[in-house]
């Protein structure tokens, strides 16, 4: 997925986010957009954003060969490791490269897309928006999955605060686009001027977990764009800052790790 505040996976990021990130939440949150999807035998699916692959392989498990699916995104690397992950004698999904604003599709290709967090990082929300209506059948319909804003996020508020002090406002500032919009005059407005019709918007929320949360804690962070900046910090400083983000989630953290809520809305439409 293409982004305005350098959300891109580097390195080892792609590993550690199926090895973190997924079980944590991204996986359920997967499971989600797909069930609301209603997916139909015949559907071709396409997975706009798709990083490492986590939500056209919740469709593939949910409908096995009955449908086809297409799983684009920007960064290359995350790409290798959806094609290293779904074998094509297994998983058979096809993987391309691509920019969001200039899909490399024809007209009307598509009869579901779904986006699990990347409609906030396109660089041209309403043009991607456009091209993604254009590749829709005329029966087509739009999954999207967005984060509220960073308030509603208990762990990545203060993983946030650590991230401004101990590293850099730069790095704060990839954190906090993730959380960009969280509105829904804006969401409902976007769509709008996409031409999408029977824009739907519902509010769900659901727990993060992970245990042990020592473990989430360094290993989430490798997923990120700035997990390299956090590996070079001194080593007392990188606990001292570690210290500060487990004060500051205790209230979330029970007898089986990190227990915090996310929010999000999920927006669906037609063409």
């Amino acid at each position: 997925m293409n982004n305005k505040n350098g959300w891109q996976l580097l390195e080892d990021g792609p590993e550690a986010y199926e090895k973190y990130i997924v079980p944590a939440f991204s996986g359920e949150w997967a499971q989600d957009i797909v069930g609301r999807a209603n997916l139909c035998s015949g559907d071709k699916i396409l997975d706009i954003g798709c990083g490492t692959g986590i939500v056209s392989r919740c469709a593939y498990h949910s409908m096995g060969k009955s449908v086809s699916i297409t799983g684009v995104d920007v960064n290359e690397i995350v790409l290798k490791k959806a094609r290293e992950i779904c074998s094509p004698d297994t998983i058979p999904i096809e993987w391309k490269q691509g920019h969001a604003e200039a899909l490399p599709f024809p007209d009307a290709e598509f009869d579901v897309v779904l986006c699990q967090q990347g409609l906030q990082y396109f660089s041209d929300q309403t043009r991607a928006l456009t091209e993604i209506n254009r590749v829709l059948t005329s029966e087509g319909r739009v999954f999207f999955s967005i984060w509220r804003s960073l308030e509603y996020f208990p762990f990545y508020l203060a993983l946030h605060k650590a991230i401004e002090r101990y590293v850099g406002a730069k790095a704060a500032l990839t954190l906090s686009s993730a959380f960009t919009l969280g509105d829904t005059i804006q969401l409902r407005e976007l769509f709008e001027l996409a031409g999408f019709k029977s824009i739907q918007i519902c509010l769900e929320i659901k727990q993060m977990r992970y245990s042990p949360f020592s473990e989430f804690l360094i290993g989430g962070l490798a997923a990120s764009p700035f997990g390299n900046a956090i590996s070079k910090l001194k080593e007392s400083i990188r606990k001292e800052m570690f210290q500060l983000i487990r004060e500051s989630v205790s209230d979330y953290i029970d007898d089986h790790g990190l227990t915090a809520p996310m929010e999000c809305y999920i927006v669906s439409a037609g063409r």
